[in-house]
């Protein structure tokens, strides 16, 4: 009963104070509307009488006479309009006449006063009266007289009794039927709601006690009956279940894990990612703000890292209500509605976005770096817009972060020079750089006209973080290659001007368990709910790739290797449909352009060669998809295709593997990937290799049951052990082994110094 009287002592008073506010209201919408009617019809008796007046006072008669001519005018105009009553007044504000129902008292002298502004309201004797006046013009345009119309309001409103009569009752109803309501509201709550869940919750507190006995009696006479045998073996199900996965799960990195070792790492330091991306993007649509969470991997991969210390995250603002939503400082608490940490946004301009984002990063860095058969580009004022942007972010970095040894954690190729920036501007900053793409060998890195700047720039990190070993050894020989510096080949290090920077791998991941996979069990049915949106038959071969629309994911390569699979088997044609999820990226650079067009001229060209009716090979879905919709395609997806010609590391095909919890599906892996050193049990091909991988997808395919099951569990297993926070924990444990190893070397420095 506690809750009904805590539900009806909010409602009374909030009905009490909805319909006190109604009536205020509306009665001063009622008095406002009065005046305005009033003023229209004072303005009308002017205009009408304004032709009368001006003859009479232009009249050659006694001022007797002439009054008394005008006061007849007043009486019957007064009479005729429902005026209460007319005065007329000289141009110093003298009483000239006035109609039978008024005095001079009325106050001549405010005549002129009055005409210039608006109408007043003035009280006599306790009543409230509405004067108007208006010049009364001679035929020189000059004022001949002032005319006050003056109407009493209380005739007005006394019209108006019987709809303000109407409108309580109506409220009044409305009010009695709303009590009426919550009475029985309450009354079936106590009745239908309240009284079963308490029994169905002290029940079930019962069982899961493990006292099935008293749970069965509780329900014996209940409708309830039926479910207590299954909901005890679904209960032993989940206990069992519950045993084996911390048995099994023990060593596995979560985010919980993963906050416990930042705080048991750095304590209440805070630290700093940044990053080009921001995790939160504020844009307008109409007159709402939309709040976008991008579909990065990096963003997913590091947020976890800067809300576990309840940290700082530099990025690029980008969206187009990012400035309304932020501070005078861009500062804005993320995630909205239950912020955990700080974002703050840096504004650019158009040509520094363009100069340093689309030219120096994506068309130099970016082809330079994956070899992928791009001419990289570079300008000059790209390469000076790049090194201004980086300056900038340093000094947010500095102005930020004022601990006496704050840690910055950068991330990827936007921000080669940031490093040596902030070891000029905070020396005795901890900094790590990770990057999140290929690293070259020396002889493409020599095509850069800027290879040293950027290399010392990097090298002002006390960490560089690489995806594989791999490129690791890359960095180190374009160093040695390019720089006066001593690298240490065992210890992964470079010295360089009294500084030493560590190059290591970290496999960078995905989370586990994601949030997006749907159960083994659910599985079949997202399968056949896609199937059915898309138009397939239920026993169609699904073949999926998920990219970017970029160069380097080698979709082109891909879709030929389809079509020549559709050549060497003729039992696919008909069943067998390859769905390209692209979502259009870097659309300013003219190579993107150039491959949209490419990508669909070759897809047109597939489907109609193995065109059927009702049947179409190849399925393109140009266009951003959130990541629930990307899971859903890889629930149902026979193969997946990762077919990139260079690519740092590839989340899609980790992402694929964490969707299958039916451990079912295959997956065709692209040797140039970092994932392919980890992902042994995936199909591994050549993307170049068009015969190599045709063949793969059609192994795919048909692959038994039983291999399929056992590549994936693998694969599975393989990503649970190394998911994203178990990147984040051994990466972080390298950023502070390497900070003590600092402040040790400072320490003996010190005190050398002083003996």
């Amino acid at each position: 009963m506690r809750l009904s009287f805590r539900f009806l002592l909010m409602l009374v008073p909030a009905l009490a104070v909805v319909v006190l506010g109604f009536f205020t209201v509306m009665d001063r919408i009622e008095w406002e509307a009065v005046q305005k009617d009033l003023g229209q019809r004072a303005r009308l008796v002017a205009s009408s009488l304004e032709d009368t007046l001006v003859s009479e006072l232009a009249a050659t008669r006694s001022e007797k006479s002439r009054r008394e001519a005008i006061e007849k005018t007043l009486n019957r105009t007064s009479s005729n309009s429902h005026v209460w009553g007319l005065e007329l007044c000289s141009g110093e504000g003298k009483v000239i006449a006035y109609s039978s129902s008024v005095t001079p008292s009325f106050a001549c002298e405010a005549a002129p006063r009055l005409s210039q502004e608006k109408a007043d309201l003035f009280s006599v004797e306790g009543e409230l009266f509405h004067r108007a006046v208006y010049a009364i013009l001679n035929e020189q345009g000059k004022v001949a007289a002032y005319l006050m119309v003056i109407h009493n309001p209380s005739v007005f409103m006394a019209q108006n009794k019987r709809v303000l009569l109407n409108r309580k009752f109506v409220v009044g109803a409305f009010l009695c039927l709303v009590l009426m309501i919550s009475v029985v509201t309450v009354l079936v709550h106590r009745w239908s709601v309240s009284q079963p869940i308490e029994q169905v919750s002290q029940a079930m507190k019962a069982l899961l006690r493990g006292d099935v006995a008293k749970f069965t009696k509780a329900f014996e006479n209940s409708a309830f009956a039926p479910l207590v045998e299954d909901l005890d073996k679904v209960l032993r199900t989940l206990r069992n279940a519950k045993a084996e996965s911390e048995e099994s799960n023990a060593d596995l990195w979560s985010p919980t894990r993963l906050r416990n070792e930042v705080q048991r790492l750095f304590g209440d330091s805070r630290l700093c990612i940044i990053a080009n991306r921001e995790p939160y993007i504020h844009n307008r649509k109409g007159k709402n703000i939309d709040v976008v969470f991008p579909a990065s991997g990096l963003v997913t991969a590091v947020e976890p890292i800067v809300r576990a210390c309840s940290g700082l995250w530099i990025g690029h603002g980008s969206g187009t209500a990012d400035r309304e939503t932020a501070d005078k400082r861009g500062l804005i608490l993320v995630p909205p509605g239950k912020p955990e940490y700080a974002l703050k946004r840096v504004w650019l301009t158009r040509e520094q976005e363009h100069g340093y984002y689309y030219g120096f990063a994506n068309e130099g860095l970016w082809p330079l770096c994956h070899i992928a058969h791009t001419r990289p580009l570079f300008r000059v004022d790209d390469y000076h817009h790049y090194r201004d942007v980086n300056q900038i972010f340093a000094e947010k970095f500095a102005e930020e972060m004022t601990e006496a040894r704050p840690i910055a954690l950068i991330q990827d190729y936007h921000f080669a020079l940031l490093p040596g920036y902030i070891r000029q501007l905070k020396p005795e900053a901890i900094t790590a750089l990770f990057w999140h793409i290929p690293w070259p060998n020396p002889e493409v890195i020599r095509i850069c006209p800027w290879k040293t700047e950027l290399l010392r720039g990097m090298l002002g990190a006390d960490l560089i973080g690489f995806h594989i070993q791999y490129h690791c050894n890359n960095f180190l020989d374009a160093v040695d290659t390019f720089l006066e510096a001593r690298v240490d080949r065992e210890n992964f290090s470079v010295t360089i001007a009294g500084h030493t920077c560590y190059v290591k791998p970290f496999p960078i991941s995905v989370e586990w368990p994601s949030k997006y996979a749907v159960s083994g069990e659910q599985i079949p049915e997202v399968r056949f709910a896609l199937l059915e949106e898309l138009g397939l038959p239920q026993d169609a071969w699904i073949g999926l790739g998920v990219d970017r629309l970029d160069y380097t994911k080698g979709i082109v390569e891909r879709l030929l290797a389809v079509e020549r699979m559709l050549e060497r088997r003729p039992d696919a044609v008909g069943k067998f449909v390859f769905i390209q999820i692209s979502a259009p990226s870097r659309t300013h650079i003219k190579r993107y352009k150039e491959l949209d067009d490419e990508v669909r001229e070759v897809a047109a060209r597939i489907n109609s060669r193995f065109h059927q009716p009702g049947y179409e090979p190849i399925m393109l879905r140009i266009a951003h998809h959130d990541s629930p919709t990307v899971f859903r395609y890889y629930a149902a997806a026979d193969v997946l295709l990762v077919t990139s010609l260079h690519d740092g590391m590839n989340l899609v095909a980790k992402e694929y593997v964490s969707a299958r919890t039916d451990n079912g599906g295959a997956l065709v892996l692209s040797s140039f990937t970092g994932a392919a050193r980890e992902m042994n049990d995936a199909l591994i091909v050549n993307p170049y290799d068009i015969e190599e991988t045709a063949k793969a997808i059609y192994k795919g395919l048909t692959m038994n049951a039983e291999e399929r099951v056992e590549r994936m569990t693998r694969l599975r297993h393989q990503i649970a052990s190394n998911n994203v926070y178990t990147w984040a924990g051994r990466f972080l444990a390298e950023v502070k082994a390497i900070s003590e190893l600092r402040e040790s070397r400072a320490m003996g420095a010190r005190v050398n110094g002083s003996t």
